[in-house]
């Protein structure tokens, strides 16, 4: 409790005496300035005090290169100005406070390297209970250099390269006011992204003509995705505007052997038959572009008859023509790299089996409808309905269409022999008449005319009542009427 109280008892006295220090200071926390005679540094501080408050000074000083201490540039008083920087004095100007323009201003013209770093105002002032005080404010000053194009190589610089082999990449650059970096990219020849593979850690300042150098040395090994790809370096700080300065080399040629054989079967069956066409192709990457060429078993695959060759003898085409093509078929992929024969090969196992009996498929699942034709018989296989040739059935129809066919000529025949036989009779026997013989007469039509070789006796026509002269052999006797059948 006594302690307490001593406590608020000093802080009443201290406060009395010191006052409550109410002094409010403002300045520009950064500024940037390019470097060059056009450029300007304005330093502006302003402060704001309470009632019975009384400024005595203001100074602007600036930290040492070295060390933590801050020299006095310039003092102000009320209504003018004392330079303790005499060379600064000969490149800039000042404006000090009065009661109507509570602020100082420091007007820092052709712009120097030197002039980069941190600045202080500080204000001197007798606060309301006579007490001398003082605060402060900070600005940073930070003078702005271009970043340069930088300078970058390759080692070793041949444009064809090995795959896995090492590269070194060196780049350096002025980077400018503030310090900045490089990095080191790849990129694709058909693209503008940038893949970084690594950025400089280290600067070295020349304070003389405001420049900040970064250099940045990696190792780098070659991958067959880098085929084709840009390498390069860019070099910028925080103000560099984009596209940052780069430089580049490129594009790289990677040279590798044969990889990534793969086999396609077409069609992809785990067994042939004699008269399939196989179509057998190999893949590989490579580069160069490898080379293919092919045996079966132990025999080269040549380019005749039999086998066709594509795609540059990545693909062979062939009929199977026997049951001993069964066998090994193996692919051989090679290429050179910088003068290295580099060979890989990949094989395959083809099947080929005698050719089983092939059963047509039907709609129905059974062969309870039968929708095979008259010269198929139905199988059920593994619960569904198929048709297979019958021989006995296509035998049994064609005898039975022969059969027909026979006998329907025998018939035509027999029917063609006994006309001929009739019309034989009739021209041998004619129109002889003789007493009590019975004669038959052919149909003769009007004004028809026959010849009898011989005649003796009238004639009596039935069913007319007609009598007819007897005529001599070889007469003839025209007849007005004669019905279709006459009996003598």
């Amino acid at each position: 409790m006594n302690n307490r109280l001593s406590v608020m008892i000093y802080l009443f006295f201290y406060v009395f005496e010191k006052g409550t220090n109410a002094m409010t200071v403002t300045s520009p926390t950064e500024i940037n300035a390019s470097l060059g005679s056009g450029s300007t540094i304005i330093l502006n501080c302003s402060f704001e005090k309470e009632t019975g408050e009384r400024v005595n000074q203001l100074s602007w000083r600036k930290k040492n290169e070295t060390g933590n201490e801050y020299r006095k540039i310039v003092s102000y008083y009320q209504s003018y100005a004392v330079y303790l920087d005499l060379e600064m004095k000969k490149r800039s100007n000042s404006i000090s406070f009065d009661d109507s323009s509570p602020s100082v201003i420091l007007n820092i013209s052709e712009v120097q390297c030197k002039d980069d770093g941190q600045y202080r105002c500080i204000v001197e002032y007798i606060n309301s209970n006579g007490i001398g005080m003082e605060t402060l404010t900070e600005t940073s000053v930070y003078i702005q250099v271009m970043a340069e194009i930088p300078e970058f190589s390759i080692q070793p610089a041949n444009t064809t390269l090995e795959e896995y082999s090492a590269v070194n990449l060196s780049c350096s650059a002025n980077v400018g006011r503030p310090g900045g970096m490089v990095t080191i990219w790849k990129r694709s020849i058909s693209s503008d992204e940038r893949i970084q593979l690594g950025s400089s850690s280290s600067l070295v300042t020349d304070n003389g003509n405001c420049s900040v150098y970064a250099q940045l040395l990696i190792t780098y090994n070659l991958s067959r995705s880098d085929h084709g790809f840009i390498f390069g370096c860019t070099s910028k700080n925080r103000h560099t505007k984009n596209p940052a300065p780069s430089n580049e080399v490129g594009p790289r040629t990677i040279l590798y052997g044969p990889s990534n054989i793969s086999f396609e079967m077409r069609p992809n069956q785990t067994h042939y038959y004699v008269k399939d066409v196989i179509q057998l192709t190999c893949i590989s990457d490579g580069n160069p572009r490898p080379t293919f060429r092919w045996k079966f078993n132990s025999t080269d695959i040549m380019e005749h008859r039999k086998y066709t060759f594509l795609s540059g003898n990545a693909t062979v085409k062939f009929t199977i023509q026997y049951l001993n093509e069964s066998g090994n078929y193996r692919c051989y992929v090679e290429n050179y790299v910088n003068e290295k024969y580099m060979i890989k090969n990949y094989s395959i196992t083809i099947t080929v089996k005698e050719q089983n009996i092939i059963l047509k498929p039907i709609a129905t699942e059974s062969c309870f409808r039968d929708a095979c034709s008259f010269i198929e018989k139905c199988y059920e296989n593994e619960n569904t309905a198929v048709c297979s040739k019958d021989i006995w059935r296509i035998i049994s129809l064609i005898f039975i269409t022969l059969s027909l066919i026979l006998g329907m000529a025998t018939v035509s025949l027999c029917v063609l022999l006994k006309i001929q036989k009739r019309r034989k009779d009739y021209i041998k026997d004619g129109f002889n008449m003789g007493d009590g013989e019975g004669r038959n007469y052919e149909t003769l039509g009007s004004r028809e005319t026959h010849t009898y070789p011989s005649a003796s006796q009238a004639v009596t026509v039935d069913g007319e009542g007609a009598h007819y002269e007897s005529l001599g052999s070889g007469e003839t006797h025209t007849y007005s009427s004669i019905q279709p059948t006459v009996s003598i």
